[in-house]
């Protein structure tokens, strides 16, 4: 009788941990595509308000840069399981995000 128990525990946490590793990724999902969208908007409203292409000084540029940094990062983790670009882009994409909300562009 305790084997049959044993036997169902482990098949009960091996079931717990798939399902926690599961939920991490549609979160890492879910705060990457909240993340895009909404510096999308910025981008957009940024534009809209200015009347150009939001690229022409050193504030816009850095929010422009994570975008696209973040773009890449989505793309090559659709297309590939390792995403070994993701050890570039995400502490580029954090620091520069730090330094233009830092305040030190004005």
């Amino acid at each position: 009788m305790s084997l049959k128990v044993a036997i169902l525990m482990i098949h009960l946490l091996t079931l717990l941990v798939r399902e926690l590793g599961g939920l991490c990724d549609s979160l890492e999902k879910g705060m990457i595509v909240t993340f895009s969208l909404s510096i999308t908007g910025l981008l957009d409203s940024r534009w809209a308000s200015t009347g150009h292409f939001p690229l022409t000084n050193l504030y816009e540029s850095l929010i422009f840069l994570p975008w696209a940094l973040y773009i890449l990062h989505t793309i090559s983790k659709i297309q590939n399981s390792k995403n070994d670009l993701s050890t570039i882009t995400t502490p580029s994409t954090i620091l520069m995000r730090g330094f233009a909300t830092l305040g030190l562009l004005n």
